[in-house]
C-alpha cells in the first residue's frame, strides 16, 4: 500500500501512527482469531491488497493506533514488577503480592501460584489452517480483553456476540489455560462524558467498566470455526462479484432514519423532526397537514474500518463515489 499525508499530521505523530509492532506471519495458511472474525467477503478481499496499488491516508490509522497504544501501556504496567508497586499502593498484603506468577512456566507453578499470562500467542492447527491469536491478558483462568470503543457499543451491545466468539476462539486455542467460562470485556470509553453520566443511571458511571461475556463451548467453538475456514475456501479464489455481500448486522448497520421537513422546499438542512418508523412519520405529517417525509438509509458502519474498501463492489449500494464520507 501507498500512504498520503492529506490532514498534514504532524511528522511527530505520523511516525507513530506509521509504527507497526504487529506480529504479522506470511503463511498464506495461517489465519488469526481476530481474521476469523471479520466478514468472509472483508477476510477473502483483504487477502488481495498486496496485489493492489491502494492508497491510504494516515488519518485512517488513528484509531488502531490509539487501541494499540493503550494495548501497550497495560502491558507495560504489568512488566517488570511494575505491577507490584501498584499493587502495594493499593494496599493488597504483600503475600497476595507475592503469589502473582507473570507468564509463568509450568515448572514454576505452585498450589499457590496466582498466574498471570500478558499477551501470549497461542496457536492450533485445524483442517490445514494455522490459527493464532495474541490474548491481551489471562487472570487466573479468567480471559480478560480491553477494548477502547464508544458509549455507545457498551450501552446498546452492538459488539457483544463477536466478542463472545473472539473470546472463545481463545479458550480453543488455550484451553488449559484459559479455564473460565466466561470472558471479562475491559471498556475504555473514547467519548466519555462526566455530565452524562450524571444525568443519566443506564449511561456508563465511570470511563472503565468490565463486562463479563459467558463463552460458547469448545465444541460450539470448533463446529463454528470449521465452518468459516470452508466459507473461506471455497472463495478465496473466486472472482470478487461472486464473493457472498455481507450482511446488515456484519456491516453494523444503522436503521433508517425518516426525516419530516415542513417545507417541502428546504430539504437540504436540519429536518423538522426525525422517526424511527416510517408509519409514524408519514402520520405526522398528516397531522400536519403540510411538509414530506424523506427516508434517509441506514449506514454501513463497518465500510469506515475495512481495509479492502477499494477492491469491494457492494459499497456502490451505499456511496455515490469512492469519496464519499463514510
Amino acid at each position: 500500500m501507498k500512504f498520503t499525508n492529506e490532514h498534514n499530521i504532524p511528522l511527530p505523530l505520523t511516525v507513530w501512527l506509521m509504527h507497526d509492532t504487529y506480529d504479522h506471519n506470511p503463511d498464506p495458511n495461517h489465519i488469526s482469531a481476530t481474521s476469523l472474525l471479520k466478514p468472509t467477503r472483508q477476510l477473502v478481499l483483504n487477502r488481495r491488497i498486496g496485489d493492489t496499488n491502494i492508497v491510504v491516508d494516515v488519518s485512517t490509522l488513528i484509531a488502531s493506533t490509539v487501541g494499540t497504544s493503550l494495548h501497550a501501556g497495560i502491558e507495560a504496567a504489568w512488566s517488570n514488577g511494575c505491577y507490584r508497586k501498584a499493587m502495594m499502593r493499593l494496599e493488597i498484603p504483600a503475600e497476595t503480592i507475592a503469589r502473582v506468577h507473570i507468564n509463568p512456566e509450568p515448572t514454576e507453578l505452585r498450589e499457590d501460584t496466582i498466574p498471570v499470562y500478558i499477551e501470549q500467542r497461542y496457536s492450533r492447527w485445524l483442517d490445514g489452517f494455522h490459527i493464532s491469536g495474541k490474548v491481551d491478558m489471562i487472570a487466573e483462568g479468567t480471559l480478560q480483553d480491553y477494548k477502547s470503543t464508544s458509549t455507545y457499543t457498551y450501552m446498546h451491545n452492538t459488539r457483544e456476540e463477536e466478542h463472545r466468539l473472539q473470546g472463545s476462539i481463545y479458550r480453543w486455542l488455550e484451553p488449559t489455560k484459559i479455564t473460565s467460562d466466561f470472558i471479562s470485556i475491559n471498556y475504555i470509553f473514547t467519548d466519555w462524558q462526566k455530565s452524562l453520566a450524571r444525568n443519566n443511571p443506564d449511561y456508563p458511571q465511570t470511563r472503565l467498566l468490565s463486562k463479563n461475556v459467558s463463552l460458547m463451548s469448545l465444541e460450539e467453538t470448533e463446529y463454528w470455526i470449521r465452518h468459516k475456514l470452508q466459507e473461506f475456501s471455497r472463495f478465496v479464489n473466486a472472482d470478487e462479484l461472486d464473493i457472498p455481500y455481507c450482511t446488515d448486522e456484519e456491516l453494523w448497520l444503522s436503521p433508517p432514519q425518516f426525516r419530516f421537513y415542513g417545507n417541502p422546499e428546504k430539504t437540504d438542512g436540519r429536518s423538522t423532526k426525525n422517526f424511527a418508523d416510517y408509519h409514524e412519520a408519514v402520520a405526522h405529517q398528516q397531522a400536519k397537514g403540510k411538509g414530506v417525509v424523506i427516508t434517509r438509509m441506514g449506514a454501513p458502519k463497518r465500510c469506515a474500518y475495512c481495509n479492502s474498501y477499494e477492491l469491494c463492489s457492494q459499497k456502490n449500494q451505499y456511496f455515490s463515489s469512492p469519496d464519499e464520507e463514510i
